[in-house]
């Protein structure tokens, strides 16, 4: 029985975020037992932004971007993520 470790967050879609679009992050953590609690933050905010294994943010603006990281819990302690940075684009680039 151990706390949470190798704590990762993945973004998708991985590549490009256009303002309007959606993006989901999701937290991942070896734990024995399973992680109970997700709880996800944006560096700079001073309250958690979500919860859960999933983070979902529809209709993403500018205001999304920014660093991100999840804190996994179970009953043995906590761990959390490195941060991932978000970056919301404001226009579609054509394709040549």
């Amino acid at each position: 029985t151990d706390a949470p470790r190798n704590t990762l967050v993945t973004v998708s879609p991985s590549d490009e975020v256009f303002e309007g679009g959606s993006v989901t992050l999701t937290c991942s953590s070896d734990a024995n037992p399973p992680v109970e609690i997700y709880t996800w933050f944006k560096v700079n905010e001073s309250s958690p932004v979500g919860s859960g294994q999933n983070q979902r943010i529809a209709n993403v603006s500018s205001d999304h971007s920014g660093w991100y990281y999840c804190e996994a819990r179970n009953a043995h302690g906590n761990t959390r993520s490195a941060e991932v940075h978000l970056e919301v684009r404001r226009e579609y680039r054509l394709m040549s």
